[in-house]
């Protein structure tokens, strides 16, 4: 109690401190509470328990009026929370890229976001060459779309770009010729930095990157950790780019890390899935263990791109070279997943983002 009998009033580094406890979204209040409150809040998520990228689940219903519901997993307080957002106009199947890049794709028009949350959606014509499983992703200011072309096409392994300041498409250079077997999103795994594309195979390591300036693909790469990698999946962090690969050693699945540097895109292991989670990834139905990633800051997540995704296991670089690793349940049941597609996504959430979320409760 305060000398004078009322509520004693907590300041400074105490209250920073109780804010490090205080899972992300209900700091938007507290930070609305004063000034000095949102001084505190700030200053907490600097210094204390700082915020890590965010996990998101977007389901699609299969049928009419495909309602689209959000959650999101915050590892800085390990908990699930569902995420009031506006209804996303229904244009086609929504599907994810890399990172936080959702899109539908229709013969009549094409729709993207890549705020974190997915609020803003942009609406604009089609490309010129109709597609069924491109690769799409956002490279700067340039939307690229490679490949997954119709069999009726005249090129069903070219390229367009979306520029968002002309708001115009422009054709490329078509896809390398030794990507024809696999010019899809379902057998490429893609990421981007700000100026290039880049994409390898998931089979074999085969890599390219295109640069949107030029409109052109680099001579063909192997990503060669060194050992007998089955699944191969790339993404940009804050270090730079890394490989996600599934192996078998000595008849034992594992799922190794590395960071890929250099103009030889040498590989590097630094780390390791313990076999207790390598486990978890497996699916029910089919037995596998085949995996896909989402990656934003120092924060990869794994999962099994199956119907029956039951739980996803979290890594995180650590700044010594290494990895932490947790596993995630996944919040959406069985049987909504049954009914719904299901879309990952992976983004850093700050206030802001959250501030503009609350306003949809």
């Amino acid at each position: 109690m305060a000398p004078d009998g009322g509520d004693a009033e907590i300041h400074g580094d105490v209250l920073e401190a109780v804010f490090s406890h205080v899972p992300l979204v209900d700091l938007v209040s507290a930070s609305q509470v004063s000034k000095s409150w949102c001084g505190a809040v700030s200053s907490s998520l600097r210094h204390h328990n700082k915020p890590r990228p965010w996990l998101i689940l977007h389901t699609q219903g299969t049928r009419s009026p495909y309602a689209t519901t959000t959650n999101a997993y915050d590892p800085r307080s390990d908990a699930w929370i569902e995420v009031p957002r506006p209804p996303i106009e229904y244009i086609s199947a929504l599907k994810s890229s890399h990172s936080s890049f959702l899109y539908m794709l229709s013969p009549s028009r094409f729709s993207f976001s890549f705020d974190p949350l997915n609020f803003n959606w942009h609406h604009v014509d089609p490309p010129l060459v109709w597609r069924s499983d491109p690769i799409v992703a956002r490279v700067g200011n340039a939307i690229v779309i490679a490949g997954g072309g119709c069999d009726f096409e005249d090129d069903p392994f070219a390229v367009e770009i979306y520029d968002l300041n002309t708001r115009a498409w422009r054709r490329c250079d078509s896809m390398p010729g030794n990507l024809r077997d696999s010019a899809a999103s379902p057998w490429l795994s893609v990421t981007a930095t700000a100026e290039k594309l880049i994409v390898t195979e998931k089979e074999s390591g085969l890599t390219h990157w295109f640069d949107p300036e030029t409109k052109t693909w680099s001579e063909p790469l192997f990503l060669s950790p060194g050992q007998p990698v089955t699944s191969y999946n790339i993404g940009c962090t804050n270090n730079g780019l890394i490989l996600v690969g599934r192996c078998i050693i000595q008849n034992v699945e594992r799922v190794k890390v590395w960071i890929v540097g250099g103009e030889d895109f040498a590989c590097e292991e630094i780390g390791e899935m313990p076999p207790e989670y390598v486990d978890k990834l497996r699916s029910e139905s089919f037995g596998d263990c085949s995996i896909d990633i989402r990656v934003a800051g120092n924060t990869v997540y794994v999962y099994n791109n199956t119907w029956d995704l039951e739980e996803l296991v979290g890594c995180e670089l650590t700044a010594g070279g290494g990895c932490r690793w947790w596993s995630v349940r996944n919040a959406v049941a069985r049987e909504r997943m049954i009914a719904n597609r299901l879309v990952l996504t992976c983004s850093e959430i700050g206030i802001e983002e959250l501030q503009r979320a609350m306003r949809w409760r």
